[in-house]
């Protein structure tokens, strides 16, 4: 791993990776509210696309092994709700 994975952009760009859960998000102090906004949307962009695929079906190899990994969609729209948020609609296909 490169020294720079622990820039705001690589915070905001690839939430999962650097906070534990997504109410992490809205209580770190170092990110700007923009930048808490976009890192929450990504991550419940990544988590309704999880969900999608493991609705159809498409599961991970891994996914589903461990009880704390599932999609923290409901997490998300609750860290989005602490900074003043609203999730995005679900998009039709």
């Amino acid at each position: 791993m490169s020294g720079n994975s622990d820039r705001p952009l690589d915070r905001v760009d690839n939430p999962e990776t650097h906070y534990d859960k997504p109410a992490d998000i809205a209580a770190d102090e170092k990110l700007s509210s923009g930048e808490k906004s976009k890192a929450l949307s990504n991550w419940e962009q990544d988590a309704r696309q999880l969900l999608t695929a493991s609705n159809e079906g498409m599961a991970g190899s891994a996914e589903g092994l461990e009880p704390d990994d599932h999609h923290r969609l409901g997490e998300v729209i609750r860290a989005k709700a602490e900074i003043g948020e609203n999730p995005k609609p679900k998009s039709s296909h």
